[in-house]
């Protein structure tokens, strides 16, 4: 179901992003894009665990605490292939970033001139590790992990980065893909799954 789920939204979301921007997205993007100037600063920090190496230090963190091949080896094939296929969703979509689509945006630092936007990659990687790492947290620990994801995916439209819609299309795909993880090898019984502080979850 969550792996049918992301598919749906995903092609959902190409869908209306074939046709461009709809006037709800745009007033969405407006409201969302607001926000005082060097808002990005705070956010860079976050916004990289979405990035093409957020996956590799993942993947070291997850086998530093864990030592379970898992979570540590899913969050770098998941996050890689999530980003890869991102890209390939990009050009058969092709609808431009922000700059070019919405008038009035806010230019950032940061902010990209050039690409494509359906879908955001940094988004795909964030929901992608996210939805790797959940089954072997605590609920705040899947909370947070999803909540990070969320942040990621917000702050590529404070940046003017993206559009809201290129930002769940991509969550989307990185939760399906994470999902798609986790059925292909398997995930521990709650009650094996270990939070953060090293214990087990009963």
């Amino acid at each position: 179901m969550k792996i049918a789920g992301g598919a749906m939204v995903l092609g959902a979301g190409s869908l209306v992003a074939l046709d461009g921007v709809p006037r709800w997205e745009e007033d969405l993007f407006e409201l969302l894009n607001r926000g005082s100037d060097g808002a990005e600063w705070v956010l860079w920090a976050p916004m990289q665990v979405g990035s093409l190496f957020g996956p590799v230090v993942v993947g070291a963190l997850t086998w530093w605490r864990w030592r379970k091949w898992r979570p540590s080896g899913g969050s770098v094939v998941a996050g890689v292939v999530a980003w890869q296929v991102a890209k390939i969703i990009k050009n058969a979509v092709a609808r431009g970033r922000p700059f070019e689509l919405v008038d009035g945006f806010n230019r950032r630092v940061g902010t990209p001139m050039e690409g494509l936007g359906y879908v955001s990659g940094h988004s795909a990687v964030a929901f992608a590790l996210a939805s790797v790492c959940s089954p072997y947290l605590g609920r705040r620990g899947r909370a947070g992990a999803f909540a990070l994801a969320t942040l990621v995916g917000f702050s590529r439209i404070q940046v003017s980065a993206h559009l809201p819609l290129d930002v769940l299309g991509g969550a989307a795909l990185g939760y399906g893909l994470g999902n798609l993880w986790n059925l292909a090898v398997g995930v521990p019984e709650r009650s094996d799954a270990v939070d953060p502080g090293g214990r087990s979850l009963e």
